[in-house]
């Protein structure tokens, strides 16, 4: 390993997390304010994520397999995707409120390639962009805004939680696992938190690190077979497509209507900024009654006629009606481009959804139910009509208020002796009757300016005027196809009257949510524990949070298994347990455990040492680092894992405890020392070949490039073995205080 960069860590946070992107040059730093970073290789910041609240906390991250989105777990129960290349939150969401202790994320082995009659979906629709809505022009959209980048192949996420609760999420996205380890091990005591998961290749079986509750020093390390993620791998991957697309466009719509509901508020500030200047003070009338006398009678009162023609004027009122009127017209247009585009193209998949859901023989056992996804389609149905109702209603207004100000306009300028323009003259008596309507009905609420013809539609409470069933678009449908009256109610769309837009919307969120909520406890019920131990812990049960634990999953031809090490001890401690999971066919359920102590390592130099971090850094190398007992000097060691695996000996019983009667010795391949440096924490990346360590004493971390060629002729390597034969002296007899020692490497045949 060669020093490539040395970088001074600014702030008062310090580091937690370092972990490395398996296929670019960018690291993810979180520190203990609740923030995370993304750095280059050069130490460069990329993006920064600002911590979510005071008190919270980044409990853990990952990357998705192919390092486009990272995954941020945070103390508060918060997941958090994150676009890579422009630092956007993409999605987020909470599994069920318990703090996130632990995260996998990895790619399925298993092939998904298939016939091309036999795929479950036709192609997928371009999705609709999402609206700006801090913008009043939504001619401008976001084209590709914040959206998650697609999967070709199917991956897993895998999250723990503190209550001993494990969920999998297809893609990020998509819940489709809940294991219940408390209810799956069978025990009287509740499990804790979840320390770790380690997926194999397939999904088919998981090795679990978990606290017990009962306020002892103990974890217990379990297998968890899940045989049906892998026999209906190609139906979660159709499910998970789906989930994908159906929660991108209720985003959409959530968007869009928020801009509509900004649209309205936009019309009616520009409406109440003139109308509130009006001010009677008899407390018997209002500017609506007044208007109406106005109207029916031709006569306006003194302070009517004073505040038309000085307050609101010609000029004013001609403004005010172009921005009602731009306002209208923007809702039009996020209604027709935007929420009927989006809700459209839902109910498209929502049908698919309900076709998959009647091919029970392949989907029955993940919970997908065929009523529920029949009620979704009918709730977006129901959405979509209530959208061509109030879309009438806009239409509606617009041909009220235009009426209205025209005859406002023409008042004004009778009242200030103003010539009037022949073609506004004259006026019907059908413009008569439609200006009272609007000024009985539509102007004014609790004598305030709400326009609420339109605004009743966009709360979350039922309707207080309901349009007449003769003008409603469903209704006007069902009473023009008589054949209609003779479906059941269950195939028909059931739009309620009284309801506005947004309890519509409302309703088919839950509709949306109940057809996928019973795939995750369907597939975690299938779920089984063929192995489970139990192992105590040489520290104090509120210091299990800072062992240090790591895992690999390894997909050879010929060597498959899953990995674990953790250290004995709350950090700094004097060794590690290393657990091995086989998990192919002819190993199936054989797990093989040892406890490597330091104090019986060859080729270190003679000294009592204590682990401080712990790593895989391929399927061949384990990393540690090391600190002497007086936290003066470090050790970077590389350790074989075919030399590790060769002395793990194999446990027996399938449940109780775990016992380690002796003390396996250690072969290092390779080390490291640093005198002047501290080291407290690593991050390694194999398929990059570089190392980050940090110091957290000095606040700085070190950049190192792995497995370089070596340059130096044979003197030089003479001296360096000088070199580490001198400091062993050293450490020998002082304790390794030497200060003027440069770093040296050395490298040991085992």
């Amino acid at each position: 390993m060669r020093q490539s960069d040395e970088k001074h860590i600014l702030g008062t946070a310090s580091t937690e997390i370092l972990l490395w992107s398996s296929r670019r040059d960018l690291i993810a730093v979180s520190n203990s304010s609740g923030e995370v970073f993304l750095r280059r290789l050069s130490w460069s910041k990329v993006w920064k994520l600002p911590k979510t609240g005071d008190g919270v906390k980044v409990t853990a991250i990952v990357w998705r397999p192919d390092s486009v989105v990272l995954a941020v777990g945070y103390s508060s129960g918060d997941m958090t995707l994150v676009d890579v290349e422009s630092g956007d939150i993409v999605h987020t969401f909470n599994p069920c409120g318990e703090p996130i202790t632990a995260l996998s994320w990895e790619n399925s082995i298993a092939s998904l390639n298939e016939e091309a009659e036999n795929l479950l979906l036709p192609e997928l629709l371009p999705q609709p962009s999402k609206v700006n809505s801090s913008k009043l022009d939504t001619g401008s959209m976001l084209e590709g805004d914040k959206d998650l980048k697609n999967e070709e192949m199917l991956s897993l996420l895998w999250i723990g939680l503190k209550n001993g609760l494990v969920y999998g999420y297809a893609f990020g996205l998509f819940p489709c696992c809940l294991l219940k380890l408390s209810k799956l091990s069978g025990m009287n005591e509740t499990i804790g938190a979840v320390r770790s998961i380690c997926p194999n290749g397939d999904h088919s079986q998981l090795c679990i690190l978990a606290d017990l509750r009962a306020g002892r020093s103990e974890v217990l390390l379990m297998t968890v077979d899940t045989p049906l993620i892998t026999y209906c791998l190609k139906e979660l991957y159709g499910l998970g497509v789906l989930y994908r697309q159906i929660t991108g466009l209720m985003d959409c719509l959530i968007s869009a209507q928020k801009a509509l509901q900004e649209a309205w508020e936009d019309a009616l500030v520009d409406l109440e900024s003139k109308m509130v200047r009006y001010d009677n003070n008899d407390g018997q009338s209002s500017l609506s009654v007044d208007l109406m006398e106005l109207l029916m009678f031709g006569h306006a009162g003194i302070k009517l006629e004073k505040f038309l023609v000085t307050d609101l004027t010609d000029k004013g009122l001609k403004r005010i009606g172009q921005a009602v009127e731009l306002s209208y017209s923007n809702m039009q247009k996020l209604l027709v481009k935007h929420i009927v585009c989006a809700n459209y193209q839902l109910s498209h998949y929502l049908t698919q959804l309900c076709g998959l859901a009647k091919q029970e023989d392949r989907f029955s056992c993940l919970g997908l139910q065929v009523n529920l996804c029949l009620s979704a389609c009918r709730a977006a149905g129901s959405f979509t009509a209530k959208t061509a109702e109030l879309q009438q209603v806009i239409d509606g207004s617009i041909k009220y208020l235009k009426t209205f100000f025209r005859w406002l306009y023409v008042t004004i300028l009778r009242l200030s002796d103003e010539p009037i323009p022949p073609e506004l003259a004259t006026s019907t008596q059908q413009d008569v009757r439609f200006i009272a309507n609007f000024l009985a009905k539509d102007f004014e609420t609790d004598g305030q300016v709400r326009l609420d013809r339109i605004g009743q539609y966009l709360r979350n409470e039922s309707l207080t005027s309901i349009t007449s069933s003769k003008t409603r678009p469903w209704d006007m449908l069902a009473e023009a196809c008589q054949t209609i009256t003779n479906f059941p109610d269950s195939d028909l769309f059931q739009p309620r009257a009284e309801r506005s837009l947004v309890q519509e919307f409302t309703h088919l969120e839950q509709q949306v949510k109940a057809s996928f909520e019973a795939i995750p406890s369907a597939v975690g019920q299938t779920a089984s524990l063929p192995f489970m131990t139990n192992l105590t812990l040489d520290c104090q049960s509120d210091g299990l949070d800072k062992i240090k634990i790591t895992s690999r999953s390894i997909n050879q031809p010929k060597d498959r298994c899953n990995l674990i090490g953790l250290t004995n001890s709350a950090t700094p401690s004097s060794g590690f347990y290393l657990f091995e999971f086989a998990s192919e066919k002819e190993r199936k359920n054989l797990t093989r455990a040892a406890f490597f102590s330091f104090r019986r390592c060859d080729h270190l130099p003679p000294g009592e040492y204590k682990l401080s971090d712990m790593q895989f850094y391929n399927n061949e190398v384990m990393s540690v680092l090391l600190l002497t007992e007086e936290n003066t000097t470090s050790i970077f060691l590389q350790l074989s894992l075919a030399l590790l695996r060769e002395q793990l000996a194999p446990i027996m019983s399938r449940r109780g405890p775990f016992n380690s009667s002796f003390q396996t010795e250690l072969f290092a391949s390779s080390f490291r020392v640093f005198n002047d440096f501290q080291a407290t924490a690593l991050g390694l990346s194999s398929s990059r070949k570089v190392a980050a360590i940090f110091s957290a004493a000095k606040r700085k971390v070190r950049i190192f490039d792995m497995e370089v060629e070596e340059e130096e002729d044979v003197e030089d390597e003479d001296q360096d073995i000088e070199d580490v034969s001198d400091l062993s002296q050293e450490i020998s007899k002082d304790g390794g205080n030497q200060k003027d020692v440069s770093d040296v490497d050395m490298a040991v045949s085992p």
